[in-house]
């Protein structure tokens, strides 16, 4: 299923004609949603949503409202409407509160639905989990994996005359192989990939399998500082830690990592991470899919927010903009990010490590302190001990507490970017351009007991 800008045009100007109020804003989301899920050599689940839903907005003043239905007929779009209009008239004053972007906005032309991704179903999908698993039986692997795929289509209208639209398609392939003796666990996956041609299940399934089977029986050693070697997975997730600490009210306010030392200041201008950290929202970019309509329907720009170590911008919403006399980002940190990267491989990273350890994956990361980025987590799904530039053993997984305020002034090598999903989860945005990364001193805690 999927939504043609006349389509969604006439949807949200209708529910702008019914409603009245001081200003009304419309966000209209729709698609097609599926999945196969498939475990020990078969598919489990095949998944499939369509889904529509349209949000309406109204603003009296500084008090406003909202609500949303799944149904554009004219009685539910009336009954929406009206509660929403009785709620914000009983709400307080929000002395925050931004009337919507005034006219319309100059976003980026972005062609984000290749034919194939947005036709890619249940027999292509079918087709690659029967090339994983019989790759798995082969090496005698135990193979679970999932397979999304998401056809999209988001907009944003209002009464001022703003009216933006977009349409992306995009899929991924995630696989664990785990050893029947449930003593080895590999992990594999390209996520949030434009072009399905870029999924190869067979050389991701030999991947996850072969570390499923070196990673049986792993060796105990003592938690200490090692040099680590993040493959893209890890990588994209540590380098998530560093993105909330980019909003400019909170460094500004003595609440973030990059508060400077003067009250009201911020580390705008100062090196704080290694010269070969560089951190961009890249608009655009052919890769990445991501929106090109920013906060509040602003559009997005391409923003450097790190350049060689040095913080070059933070984002500022437009309430924050407004108050502090800025011009609001529009962009947030986590769209269309591309982290810049090297040549090398990580073989050759492995080559060059005396002792250290290859990271597969990382789980369960919390925060421990916004001030210093100190966050925790756990390795798992393959941690191997890398001895004299080869890798010798796979370890027991480890606990970790570190913060990339120190981990991105500590690499020594960088890879190629990738995409790959930043978040927990795979279902929604988030995915950038990420690399391989050796870093010196990685701090494990703890023995974890996972696989």
């Amino acid at each position: 299923m999927s939504y043609s800008r006349d389509q969604v045009k006439q949807i949200t100007d209708k529910v702008l004609n019914m409603a009245k109020a001081d200003a009304v804003e419309v966000r209209f989301s729709g698609g097609e949603r599926s999945a196969t899920r498939f475990a020990n050599s078969s598919i489990t689940a095949n998944l499939i949503e369509h889904d529509q839903e349209v949000a309406v907005t109204v603003y009296y003043g500084q008090k406003t409202a909202s609500a949303t239905t799944h149904q554009f007929d004219d009685a539910s779009l009336v009954r929406m409407i009206e509660q929403v209009q009785e709620l914000a008239k009983r709400k307080p004053d929000n002395p925050e509160l931004m009337q919507p972007v005034k006219g319309p906005q100059p976003y980026v032309e972005i062609d984000a639905v290749l034919p194939a991704t947005a036709n890619f179903g249940p027999a292509e999908r079918a087709a690659m989990v029967k090339i994983s698993t019989d790759i798995c039986e082969k090496k005698g692997v135990l193979g679970a994996g999932y397979i999304p795929k998401l056809h999209w289509t988001d907009a944003l209208a209002n009464s001022h005359g703003l009216f933006g639209y977009f349409r992306y398609a995009e899929a991924s392939f995630i696989l664990t192989c785990r050893t029947p003796d449930q003593t080895g666990s590999g992990w594999a996956g390209t996520t949030g990939v434009k072009d399905i041609a870029n999924i190869n299940a067979a050389q991701l399934t030999e991947v996850a399998a072969d570390k499923g089977l070196k990673s049986r029986k792993p060796r105990a050693i003592e938690p200490g500082n090692y040099t680590v070697i993040l493959e893209p997975r890890p990588a994209a997730r540590f380098l998530s830690l560093v993105l909330g600490a980019l909003n400019a009210r909170a460094a500004e306010e003595g609440r973030s990592f990059m508060s400077g030392k003067e009250r009201g200041s911020t580390r705008v201008g100062e090196k704080v991470f290694g010269e070969n950290v560089t951190l961009r929202s890249e608009i655009g970019n052919p890769i990445l899919r991501q929106t090109p309509i920013g906060q509040d329907g602003l559009a997005a720009k391409s923003v450097t927010w790190i350049e060689k170590g040095v913080v070059k911008n933070l984002f500022y919403d437009r309430y924050w903009a407004t108050r502090q006399k800025q011009e609001a980002t529009g962009t947030q940190p986590g769209m269309s990010l591309v982290m810049e990267g090297g040549t090398a491989t990580v073989d050759e990273m492995i080559k060059s490590t005396k002792r250290g350890l290859l990271v597969s994956f990382f789980w369960y990361i919390r925060g421990v302190d916004n001030q210093t980025l100190l966050n925790t987590g756990m390795t798992r799904d393959g941690l191997f001990l890398i001895e004299n530039g080869e890798i010798v053993a796979p370890v027991q997984n480890f606990r970790w507490n570190e913060s990339p305020a120190v981990g991105f002034n500590n690499i020594t090598m960088l890879g190629r970017p990738v995409p790959m999903h930043t978040g927990e989860a795979y279902d929604n945005p988030g995915t950038a351009l990420v690399p391989p990364m050796k870093i010196e001193d990685f701090t494990m805690t703890s023995i974890s007991p996972a696989v």
